[in-house]
């Protein structure tokens, strides 16, 4: 990981040797495409059968810094963002909530690192980059549960797809990011199996001003 990042530093270094950048705020609001679902649960201990399911997520919220920079036909741009949602999820039968269903929601907070590169068509733009996901902290209802575990990683991986568009110094831009870990990766209940296999990708639409 130490290696990856350090790699991603030096381009972003060589670029800046060859290029001048832009620099400036950035804010962005967007949604979590995955559609309520049910999960099924793989009992590992003491075999008992509860309902588990995904019944939605909050708004997506982010705001950071915006770097680009423009080379003729061709376009790069970083981004590092202080982003937040929650998901939530319906739980009925495990345990303690035996006589008591309810929603429980997890809350994420990390630092989303984008970058892009791709074609400048008048002030359009069409780019596809990497994004990774760190983790600053994570608030879960369901840790009230017994048994409950925090799986979740510290570094999370994506990719997007980005269609942009420039009026001078402001960039508005839609991306769809898809994550590379299922929606219940961050947690378990003991050592249960959640067989899901669907991830939390997220559709938003950003605002940025580069100077």
């Amino acid at each position: 990981m130490k290696n990856l990042i350090f790699c991603i530093g030096c381009l972003l270094f060589s670029f800046s040797l060859s290029a001048q950048w832009t620099f400036g705020p950035k804010v962005s609001y967007g949604t979590i495409t995955q559609k309520t679902s049910h999960i099924e649960v793989i009992p590992q201990t003491d075999y008992i059968v509860y309902d588990l399911q995904y019944v939605g997520s909050t708004a997506v919220t982010s705001i950071g810094f915006m770097a680009a920079k423009d080379l003729g036909p061709v376009f790069l741009q970083g981004e590092c963002l202080a982003t937040t949602y929650g998901s939530d999820f319906f739980l009925n039968g495990y345990k303690d909530n035996r006589d008591n269903p309810s929603v429980y929601r997890e809350t994420y907070y990390f630092l989303e690192i984008p970058f892009s590169a791709g074609v400048n068509v008048k002030n359009f733009k069409i780019g596809l980059g990497p994004v990774m996901d760190v983790r600053v902290d994570q608030n879960s209802e369901l840790s009230t549960m017994d048994d409950y575990r925090d799986t979740s990683k510290s570094v999370d991986f994506g990719f997007q797809a980005m269609v942009g568009y420039n009026i001078n110094i402001f960039h508005f831009d839609l991306r769809y990011v898809n994550k590379f870990t299922s929606i219940v990766d961050g947690f378990s209940l003991g050592y249960d199996n959640f067989r899901y296999t669907k991830s939390a990708n997220r559709l938003s639409m950003s605002v940025g001003v580069a100077f």
